[in-house]
């Protein structure tokens, strides 16, 4: 489950605002113009924060109205209402102590399907919800100026607050007050309290406690301890995770962080979070007294850890103005963080930082204006992006050109690229660091590059550009028009002349041609190499070829069935879902399989594969392979860039 959209009626300068909410979405806007105010709004809904007199619009009696609708329900979500993991468990409890009873095992299983399904019958009833309908819920909070607050679904009927919050995605809040008084006050909700609070509930989904393998039975006592024990060990782990990435975060290994047990009562641990001074190993510092610099890493440190401990996480985050008190490097890390925390929850931040917002989709951004003490949203275009956030022509302007690539491997290719192709040439080797910018958008539907193409349109600035992508299995008119396409729609006008698309489907497909790879892989044998490469373009051009007919089916599953990256990774998916793509869509033979595998070995034994071939190759070789597309494209480049008489 997640949430779709939010309105707001009447509640601060906000007199109606309705935002859609994707996995990742940004609030932008100038200072007091009401980007915390949605914020505020959400977490009025959850009984988080209090609505007071002062919150009334412009003094007015209208009711405030605060709504949000929670889509793609599903059956997990029902359950987790009417908690039916313990119940679960219960039965199991039952079943292990009756171990070889078929009888009682079938009879409690039937019971517990039985009992399922009438406590779902029951929830969606309470909800009034038809998941075969609709995936979606409308749960409206009304506050009168005098009276108390109510809820109510969309046909009217009043819905209890404790209920329904059974039902919906919890919400995690990290404030932009961060400061040592504010987050030791006792009985708040500090940010540090909240994050390891969520590090700790994350381990409690996974965590397991192992029981002696000599006793059935233990006391209270010796449970109490083994538990205890546990969580030590967990705190322990937690510890070493956060001291990795707070040590990296402030560029020394002076201070490290200890996470301990604060408080316990029955089976319910406080966590409590320190730090060590190397110097001083016997005095704590608590975290919650220093700075707001070390808390901001702290967040952030929390943040990365999360990230390698969630599951099928299902929660919302809150976070104001995620770059406070953050180097340009720390918020470069904390916005990948963000964007990797949002693959399974859902993030909502508001944010004053070009590079912030630079990583998320156009679609997702809302930019807040005021006029006349009232809040309203606007088209968050290129422009209105750059007035608000006052991104300046110096903020990307360092160089004599500017290059628009998607990703990491496009940047380090053409990075790489440019230098092998200037020195053949006859030009200086370094020519990528000396004239030209690369900006990596990753994905030309994220601001950065609208915002940043819009910069370079002013009158001013006479800087050539070029942008450079792969066909993405479109026809390269197709793909162009697309793009010039969607800057007009951002308020840009991009020169068709200055798009570059590159022949084939994405960067790794130019390593996939047995010159390149049996010269730098010679152990795995050109034949068998050839096999692979042949394998995999025979399977993507008949694949594309029926996509182009409209016979294939959704073009999102041919995205993800034929990136060409599957031929050097598994990109995180189980062996059994490759294996089932492997089969099923390439018809891959036993030996393309073994050498696809030791392929992604040598492949990962390299420590940036890309720049290593591109570097090692000679550029005459490299000219007879697929990559010639793209040398062709940067020489076209180099040539434009450097006075002719330069050119040896």
């Amino acid at each position: 489950m997640k949430v779709s959209r939010v309105e707001v009626k009447n509640y601060k300068s906000i007199s109606h605002i309705i935002a859609n909410i994707d996995d990742l979405t940004a609030i932008v806007g100038k200072n007091n113009y009401g980007k915390s105010a949605l914020l505020d709004a959400i977490q009025c809904f959850y009984g988080d924060k209090t609505i007071n007199d002062d919150d009334f619009h412009m003094g007015k009696d209208d009711n405030i109205e605060i709504s949000i609708l929670f889509s793609n329900i599903i059956n997990e979500d029902i359950e987790r209402f009417f908690n039916y993991k313990s119940m679960y468990n219960k039965t199991m409890m039952k079943i292990m102590e009756n171990v070889g009873n078929q009888t009682l095992e079938e009879r409690e299983l039937r019971k517990l399907e039985e009992k399922r399904v009438q406590k779902f019958a029951e929830t969606t009833e309470k909800f009034c919800l038809d998941l075969d309908q609709n995936d979606s819920i409308l749960i409206k909070l009304i506050k009168p100026r005098r009276g108390n607050s109510l809820y109510k679904l969309s046909n009217d009927s009043t819905v209890v607050k404790n209920d329904f919050c059974k039902l919906i995605p919890p919400i995690k809040v990290i404030s932009a007050i961060r400061t040592p008084d504010k987050e030791t006050t006792a009985g708040t909700k500090s940010n540090m309290k909240e994050l390891i609070s969520l590090l700790q509930e994350q381990q409690e989904e996974e965590n397991f406690v192992k029981l002696p393998n000599s006793r059935d039975k233990l006391t209270y006592g010796e449970i109490k301890a083994l538990i205890s024990t546990n969580e030590e060990e967990q705190c322990r782990n937690l510890s070493t995770d956060l001291t990795t990435h707070f040590q990296e975060a402030i560029s020394t290994d002076t201070l490290s962080v200890k996470v301990k047990i604060e408080e316990s009562f029955k089976f319910d641990f406080k966590y409590k979070t320190v730090l060590i001074d190397r110097d001083m190993p016997h005095k704590e510092i608590d975290i919650l007294s220093c700075g707001t610099g070390l808390q901001s890493m702290m967040i952030l440190s929390i943040l990365q850890t999360y990230i390698k401990m969630m599951s099928d996480s299902n929660l919302i985050l809150l976070i104001e103005e995620p770059e406070v008190y953050l180097h340009p490097s720390l918020q470069r890390k904390m916005i990948n963080t963000l964007v990797k925390i949002s693959k399974k929850n859902q993030v909502l931040l508001t944010t004053h930082s070009p590079i912030i917002i630079s990583k998320i989709d156009q679609q997702n951004i809302h930019c807040i204006n005021k006029v006349g003490g009232i809040s309203s949203i606007m088209d968050a275009t290129a422009t209105t992006i750059i007035e608000e956030l006052g991104i300046q022509v110096s903020d990307i302007l360092n160089k004599n050109a500017v290059l628009f690539v998607e990703g990491k491997d496009d940047n380090n290719l053409f990075s790489a690229l440019i230098n092998k192709v200037a020195t053949n040439m006859g030009l200086d080797g370094d020519l990528t660091m000396k004239e030209i910018d690369i900006i990596q958008t990753d994905g030309y539907d994220k601001m950065d590059f609208y915002a940043n193409a819009k910069i370079l349109h002013k009158d001013v600035v006479k800087t050539p550009y070029w942008v450079i992508t792969d066909s993405d299995g479109e026809e390269i008119p197709t793909r162009k028009a697309s793009l010039v396409k969607k800057g007009t729609d951002n308020g840009v006008t991009i020169d068709e002349r200055r798009i570059k698309i590159l022949q084939e489907y994405a960067i790794e497909s130019y390593f996939l041609d047995p010159i390149i790879l049996s010269t730098v892989f010679p152990k795995l044998g050109s034949e068998n190499l050839k096999e692979l490469c042949d394998c995999y373009f025979l399977a993507y051009e008949t694949a594309l070829a029926l996509l182009r007919q409209n016979s294939f089916g959704k073009k999102q599953h041919f995205k993800a069935y034929f990136k060409p990256k599957i031929m050097f990774s598994d990109l995180d998916r189980p062996q059994q879902a490759i294996n089932y793509i492997l089969d099923t869509h390439y018809r891959a033979s036993e030996s393309v399989k073994a050498t696809r595998n030791k392929l992604i070995q040598e492949w990962v034994a390299l420590e940036d594969p890309i720049i290593k071939i591109v570097e090692t190759l000679d550029i005459m070789l490299l000219k007879e392979t697929r990559m010639s597309d793209i040398i062709n494209v940067v020489e076209e480049i180099i040539t434009e860039l450097v006075p002719q008489k330069q050119v040896q």
